[in-house]
């Protein structure tokens, strides 16, 4: 018994559905994993403009030093002007 052509061509495209399949978990599992490589990093940059907005230093060269955003600079000076 000979498979028809729609039945080979469903056989033939197996393989690529099962790798783009793994491509996607993989390329999800890779940007899950860049989030968390910088939440780290966030936590670890917080202290330091703490430590640098209780020592004066501007915005601007917070935002250089830490790589943090101005508006996530902004808001640790307002949280520590309210603690």
């Amino acid at each position: 018994m000979n498979p028809s052509y729609d039945e080979a061509e469903q056989v033939l495209k197996l393989p690529n559905s099962y790798f783009d399949r793994g491509y996607k978990k993989g390329k999800e599992e890779g940007r899950e994993e860049g989030r968390e490589e910088e939440r780290k990093e966030l936590l670890q940059t917080i202290p330091i403009a703490i430590k640098m907005l209780q020592e004066g230093m501007k915005l601007q060269l917070i935002v250089e030093k830490t790589g943090l955003s101005q508006r996530e600079v902004e808001k640790i000076k307002q949280q520590l002007e309210h603690s």
